[in-house]
């Protein structure tokens, strides 16, 4: 105190207004002081860190955390389709933010990206390897060099042939003629594929077997089936058939 110094005999109501107010600041000074030991205490360096890691995730900065030893939650991949006829696809998903984000196909390192601030990540372009069956896994890597577990694995098939098509009905230049207007128009495709006659939806069976009726007119009738396998591959087959009443 920078007038006289207080004895600790003296009682409160003795002091002057100037003591008084000298004594209140010494006391706020040793209160915040015992306050910030007690909490490095309980809490501890290591504690007060993770709590400046997680204010870095929550405003998206991406400076070293030190004492992170908790490994990130393994990326989350956005749905894709699991078939394609294109051997170049985009891959996003989202994981912890600033993390390093490692692209893996069939076991092989693919590609690294960072994520945005709210964790968002994207792979444009990337080239499945294999014709048929390809497994994408990823792995997240924070500032602090833990690494993840894999992410649950994305799989989907590269398949650039067309389905099967053959027709087993009508034959291609086949004549009809009657009352009955009906043509039966049938056939076998590959399993999943989708078939349209004339535009118009046929029938699949499990197998690929399919059928369709249309009403046949008078002269020359042109058919076209289009069968479509899940891939988008198309294979197109054109016959015609000839009525008369």
């Amino acid at each position: 105190m920078n007038r006289k110094r207080l004895r600790l005999s003296q009682s409160w109501k003795t002091l002057s207004r100037d003591d008084r107010s000298d004594l209140a600041n010494l006391l706020k000074v040793l209160g915040i002081t015992l306050a910030v030991i007690a909490a490095l205490y309980f809490v501890g360096i290591n504690g007060l860190t993770y709590i400046g890691g997680f204010w870095n995730l929550f405003t998206g900065e991406t400076g070293p955390t030190a004492g992170d030893e908790t490994a990130p939650p393994p990326p989350t991949f956005n749905p894709i389709s699991p078939y394609t006829k294109s051997a170049a696809v985009t891959i996003s998903g989202f994981a912890e933010p600033a993390a390093e984000i490692i692209l893996y196909i069939n076991g092989v390192e693919k590609a690294r990206t960072i994520t945005e601030a709210g964790g968002t990540f994207s792979f444009s372009g990337v080239t499945l390897p294999t014709e048929g069956k390809n497994v994408i896994t990823a792995t997240a890597t924070d500032r602090a060099s833990n690494v993840s577990q894999k992410s649950a694995e994305l799989i989907v098939t590269l398949d650039k042939k067309p389905p099967t098509l053959t027709i087993s009905q009508p034959k291609n230049g086949q004549a009809f003629s009657g009352e009955n207007t009906q043509i039966h128009v049938e056939g076998k495709t590959e399993a999943g594929a989708t078939v349209k006659v004339n535009e118009i939806q046929a029938t699949v069976m499990a197998g690929g077997t399919f059928k369709s009726t249309l009403t046949a007119k008078s002269g020359e009738n042109k058919i076209t089936v289009v069968a479509t396998d899940k891939a988008g591959n198309e294979k197109k087959v054109e016959l015609k058939v000839t009525y008369s009443p």
